[in-house]
């Protein structure tokens, strides 16, 4: 069952690959192994039946049919997290994360979504290296990553400078404060000498966080570096704003080179009802050839008992010449869960993209796309 929005809030700026239902398969010497994951299956129905160039994906093809119903898979994983303690302060770890499709026959363990090993310290803070979510995801993206499916906007992917070939630090929590750093690697091996990529270049980032009581506030900056040819490496299909699509391949979509920052914000009212607003912006209106963008988002969500009421609004907005056909775009979802028990529960969810342009950058038939699911943790 999800979490609470201020504690999920507070889990992702910790950079902690959550998992409420993880189970201890070995613990011996000071070491323990935990095992966790979670199964997710839905159908959905409606949404838009795009063509041309998308902003949200890319696609070769013309006229791709998107609004029929479909069983799929929303983000089935598996992991293992390993620790251990090496006295009362330190502590190593390493944490492996796989992603596979529930929903088809031949949707076996494949993509690695999270690899990474580090070292914590409660005295001098936590760093850690390799294949993980950005820490501008993790203190400002996540919290609004509530709906199952659809329907969370955000700057800031989970990829773009992340995934692979970075490390990261975060400080202790210090009356509430804790700031968090991050760099990426982007190397030049394998590009063709000459080219202008042939050089190695990293992307840093950086994030605070801050938590008081019920209150919880992030402000997160990502330079968002162009890496041309560089380190081009695999994404998954199920993250928004990073990949395109050429020929059946998908990979990993270059950054425009427009830094990302944004501020987020959760409240606890009460033990039942939560808050959040965001703002997000990347680009400048002068700069030519590249549509800055901004994303303004306010969500709640409501514990009923035996469940979650949840919703979240935002308003996209485009600028400068190349966003001067775009202008702007409503999108909105609302959505409920019923709990079975602790690790079960099933979801309905209705998203709606209302995109307000004359259409020369991208046609669309906007439609309500319907989800209705299951999702067991474990």
């Amino acid at each position: 069952m999800k979490k609470t929005l201020l504690a999920t809030a507070i889990a992702g700026a910790l950079g902690v690959s959550a998992a409420a239902q993880a189970a201890t398969v070995y613990s011996q010497d000071g070491t323990e192994v935990d095992v966790y994951g979670r199964v997710v299956m839905a159908v959905t129905s409606g949404g838009e039946q795009r063509s041309g160039e998308q902003q949200d994906r890319t696609y070769s093809e013309v006229g791709v049919k998107e609004d029929g119903s479909q069983f799929r898979d929303l983000g089935s994983r598996v992991g293992f997290r390993a620790r251990h303690e090496v006295n009362t302060d330190l502590s190593v770890f390493a944490n492996m994360e796989f992603r596979f499709d529930a929903a088809q026959r031949d949707g076996g363990i494949g993509d690695t979504r999270q690899s990474f090993l580090g070292v914590e310290s409660q005295q001098f803070g936590r760093v850690w290296a390799g294949n993980f979510n950005s820490i501008y995801y993790n203190a400002v993206g996540s919290v609004f990553d509530v709906p199952e499916n659809a329907g969370w906007q955000t700057l800031g992917s989970v990829t773009n400078s992340s995934h692979g070939t970075s490390i990261a630090y975060s400080t202790p929590v210090l009356e509430g404060f804790q700031a968090h750093v991050q760099a990426k690697h982007y190397s030049g091996n394998n590009v063709e000498i000459g080219n202008e990529d042939a050089s190695s270049t990293t992307s840093p980032s950086a994030a605070v966080s801050y938590t008081f009581q019920d209150l919880y506030v992030a402000a997160g900056y990502d330079r968002n570096r162009d890496f041309g040819d560089r380190g081009r490496v695999t994404a998954f299909d199920d993250l928004p704003l990073t990949t395109t699509e050429s020929e059946g391949t998908v990979t990993e979509a270059a950054n425009n080179d427009q830094a990302i920052w944004g501020i987020a914000a959760a409240y606890q009212f009460t033990p039942e009802f939560s808050g959040r607003l965001g703002y997000e912006r990347n680009g400048s209106d002068d700069e030519m050839g590249v549509a800055s963008q901004s994303i303004t988002s306010v969500g709640a969500t409501f514990d009923y008992g035996l469940g979650e009421v949840y919703g979240q609004y935002s308003r996209r907005s485009f600028g400068g010449e190349a966003g001067a056909d775009t202008d702007s775009r409503n999108q909105w979802m609302l959505g409920a869960n019923y709990r079975f028990s602790q690790p079960m529960y099933v979801f309905a969810e209705v998203y709606d993209n209302d995109f307000s342009a004359d259409q020369t950058f991208r046609e669309s038939n906007d439609g309500l796309l319907y989800t209705v699911g299951a999702r067991y943790d474990f």
